[in-house]
């Protein structure tokens, strides 16, 4: 996660001290003894499929707290988690569950500031009066604070273990006499992108949905280098120089430049990826929720803090044999235009190209950029490619119809 989300993530939880009162239409609370329930804080529109048709109330995502919350959490668990690793279908139910069984809405005689909760999604403890109307259940709270140790079930943090393996040969892209970039060809397949909206820490953009990818695609295994980068472009526009680190700070228009000649020298069709395909890669094809936890062994946060990681190949890579996905450093470019996180419906090989003015234009806004996979999010990269601490890439290659019956020929089994 870069520096400044962090910041916006803990001014967000600041935020939580004052509330107004006396509002028109409150739900009245059933008599009994307050309660205490800790979750992720939603506006009810940042959870809505169509948020037009939602008022502009909150919501609680609860994860732990009151008996009620343990017993609904422990019964998802048994009648969801039927492997340690979800597949798509298997996620989609689990959100299902929350949304039926674990959602709570906030009377609104209790309003959060909006700039507290506009980016980053709390996770707090709310204590109060619970109640039922209209089939919903029902919060007023006398207290919100924030939470910083919400209790997931230790079967939820578990490492996610791939459905599918990637193909067993490898492709090598020539750069000059000496250097070469590995590429791993992935697997076709469906999972629920963008985060749940019971994970924590997460934004109030994202929005999870089903996305199927219906072709196989190589992706490279690290960033583009700045040795590499050099070696082919003849200069280094990185703030932080060594060659073993990722390329930063790429101007858009340089790097479908370097796309192009690294094609025309290998006879490849090479581009940058997709959202979807980077964030599938990311996550190996699992459905699972993406806790920062599961990817510490990844990262490649360096003594400097996000000014620079580490170098690539330093830390672990993901079982797809991918490095430097999970680093949460420098923000990774894709091909799609940046405001495609407003999309909230399934979709099948989602891709959104800029325009040819877009291209050369002075701010690219068509870029998308993932971080860690709890923070994963677009931005809008300036012509100089710097966006917070920076940006890296890494390149994707098409591949060819024999390389593509190969890999399937692989996925049954050789027959």
């Amino acid at each position: 996660m870069t520096t400044i989300r962090f910041v916006i993530l803990v001014a967000g939880l600041m935020l939580f001290t004052g509330y107004a009162s006396g509002q028109g239409g409150a739900v009245k609370p059933a008599p009994g003894a307050e309660v205490t329930i800790k979750g992720i804080l939603l506006w009810e529109k940042a959870c809505a499929p169509d948020e037009s048709a939602v008022g502009d109330g909150q919501v609680l995502y609860a994860v732990d707290g009151t008996p009620e919350v343990k017993a609904e959490m422990d019964r998802l668990m048994k009648e969801c988690y039927t492997s340690d690793t979800l597949n798509a279908e298997q996620a989609v139910k689990v959100l299902e569950r929350f949304n039926e069984r674990l959602k709570y809405y906030l009377v609104p005689s209790s309003i959060i500031d909006k700039k507290g909760c506009q980016y980053a999604n709390p996770a707090v403890a709310v204590t109060g009066v619970l109640s039922e109307k209209d089939g919903k259940k029902w919060i007023t709270p006398s207290k919100i604070v924030p939470e910083f140790k919400l209790k997931y079930p230790d079967r939820m943090l578990m490492p996610d273990k791939p459905f599918l393996v990637p193909g067993k040969d490898p492709l090598l892209l020539k750069v000059n006499d000496k250097l070469s970039l590995k590429c791993i060809l992935i697997p076709p397949g469906k999972f629920l992108m963008r985060l749940p909206f019971y994970v924590w820490p997460r934004y109030q953009d994202e929005y999870p949905r089903l996305i199927t990818l219906t072709k196989p695609y190589y992706l490279a295994e690290i960033p583009v280098t700045q040795e590499i980068y050099e070696a082919l472009m003849g200069n280094n526009p990185s703030e932080e120089k060594d060659p073993q680190l990722p390329v930063q700070n790429v101007p858009c228009a340089d790097i479908l430049k370097f796309c192009q000649i690294l094609s025309e020298k290998n006879g490849r069709k090479v581009h940058l990826p997709t959202f979807a395909q980077w964030e599938y890669a990311a996550v190996v094809g699992a459905s699972s929720p993406p806790f920062n936890q599961k990817f510490k062994e990844q990262s490649s946060m360096g003594p400097k803090g996000a000014k620079c990681p580490l170098p690539v190949k330093t830390a672990k890579p993901n079982a797809w044999g991918l490095y430097n996905m999970a680093d949460g450093v420098w923000l990774e470019l894709t091909s799609d235009i940046g405001k495609t996180w407003r999309i909230r419906k399934d979709e099948v090989d989602p891709s959104y190209p800029c325009t040819e003015a877009e291209k050369t234009g002075k701010k690219h806004e068509h870029i998308g950029a993932g971080a860690r996979h709890s923070a994963i999010g677009y931005e809008d990269i300036p012509d100089t490619g710097r966006s917070y601490c920076g940006t890296k890439f890494r390149i994707s290659v098409e591949p060819t119809p024999e390389e593509i019956a190969a890999l399937a020929k692989e996925q049954a089994g050789g027959k």
